[in-house]
């Protein structure tokens, strides 16, 4: 299989393990990654035609997209999740699905001075955050209250949660990582699994 020519099955099937024991299970989070890779794969088939390969299925284009979704490139020696997401604005449609739809909105406790800062009138709409002590959260966000008709009313010094959006900063303050969110409405999160993709799969076929 095409994905065997980047990792070792068995040390693929550990990290899946972990994958699945960081974000969980359920079958929510299973159909929002099948819909996320089927999107991925319908693109990635016009980007990267398997026709002039021998022996490479439809079935590899779909492992090297699980891949994709499981793993930062850095294992490689390539960019961050991080790096990629930044370098690439553009793949933002603007669509506030994550506004309207992402609930808890994290607070880091450093940050909570420069919101303040700039929108006082927040001090109302922050709460505690039982699940996350000594940091916060907004009072209302699903949907949040900042989100506007064309864009966010608080933008310029917004929450870094909604900075890295579709990356979801996990883990806690002496040991964290990044993990794609797996949302299919989300434009961004579908062209940053797609990049990743391609990437791999260039590097998967050259080593045929």
């Amino acid at each position: 299989m095409l994905r065997d020519t980047l990792i070792d099955r068995d040390l693929f099937e550990k990290i899946q393990e972990k994958v699945l024991e960081k974000e969980g299970y359920g079958e929510n989070i299973e159909l929002k990654k099948k819909m996320l890779e089927k999107s991925a794969l319908k693109r990635l088939r016009k980007k990267r035609s398997i026709k002039k390969y021998s022996g490479i299925k439809k079935e590899d284009l779909k492992e090297i997209i699980e891949f994709a979704g499981m793993i930062s490139l850095e294992i490689f020696g390539g960019p961050s999740d991080f790096e990629i997401a930044a370098a690439h604005p553009e793949w933002c449609s603007h669509c506030g699905t994550c506004c309207k739809e992402s609930s808890p909105i994290f607070i880091h406790k450093d940050e909570l001075g420069i919101l303040l800062r700039f929108n006082p009138d927040l001090k109302y709409e922050i709460v505690d955050n039982d699940e996350y002590p000594g940091h916060f959260r907004f009072k209302e966000d699903l949907p949040c209250k900042f989100h506007g008709a064309k864009r966010c009313k608080i933008y310029d010094s917004r929450p870094h949660v909604c900075r890295s959006y579709p990356l979801i900063l996990m883990g806690n303050d002496d040991r964290h990582y990044y993990v794609l969110d797996l949302y299919h409405k989300c434009d961004y999160a579908l062209n940053l699994l797609l990049e990743k993709s391609m990437i791999l799969f260039d590097e998967a076929v050259s080593h045929i």
